[in-house]
């Protein structure tokens, strides 16, 4: 399954809706469509576009350069905001901490965002949590985004010329209790909208993707020479 396809069962209106309206269940078919079906295929995709190592570092490629592969619609009970995502081990293995690329899908189902994103904890109960939440997302960001920017300065292309910087918009309005939605919206540090009506191409989709694992690439070798 490529990210286009991905792209269209998921704005399907019909099957949203019913996964929207319905009590969390693990038999629902967005359940495995999230948890399964979009990571594995995920993890094709970006096996097909990365750039692989040859000679004889490739036999360390697996070790050294592995992904983690994830999708969700809630643990327990339904999510506010659907997602599936991708990242690098050693940033994070967990949603909930470091930064990774993640594909949100807007509570309205009306649209998907790619971003490289900070984690979020996905159980922030009351605004108190949230205040919180958003007071470390915030001190975070600009520390984040100046490592990620001089090491994109010094590629050799400008991979983020397409993205948009800062706070995203999930349609969540004014609904008072989603903090943790609240909070993905205002984690986001690199993202892209895609509307449901103008699904783009695979070879625009699979690029776009392609840039943002060259951001959160540069983020990651800022790290290491930190």
């Amino acid at each position: 399954m490529n990210i286009n396809q991905i792209f269209l069962k998921i704005f399907d209106k019909d099957s949203f809706q019913d996964a929207r309206s319905h009590l969390y269940s693990t038999s629902h078919p967005f359940y495995n469509f999230f948890a399964t079906e979009i990571p594995r295929s995920l993890m094709a995709i970006v096996d097909n576009i990365s750039q692989k190592p040859i000679g004889v570092i490739q036999a360390l490629y697996n070790k050294q350069n592995e992904f983690s592969f994830i999708g969700s619609i809630g643990k327990g009970k339904l999510a506010d905001i659907f997602w599936f995502g991708i990242m690098d081990r050693k940033i994070t293995v967990d949603p909930q901490k470091g930064v990774y690329v993640v594909y949100l899908v807007s509570y309205d189902g009306e649209s998907i965002y790619l971003a490289l994103i900070q984690g979020v904890n996905g159980a922030i109960q009351n605004a108190t949590e949230y205040d919180e939440t958003i007071y470390r997302l915030k001190n975070n960001h600009n520390v984040i985004m100046e490592k990620i920017k001089r090491r994109l300065s010094q590629a050799p292309e400008n991979y983020a010329e397409n993205f948009t910087e800062g706070a995203i918009d999930l349609s969540i309005n004014d609904k008072k209790t989603f903090f943790t939605a609240k909070a993905y919206q205002e984690a986001a540090l690199f993202s892209k909208k895609y509307n449901c009506d103008d699904v783009l191409s695979e070879d625009i989709l699979r690029n776009d993707l392609r840039n943002m694992l060259k951001i959160y690439n540069n983020y990651r070798l800022a790290l290491i020479q930190r």
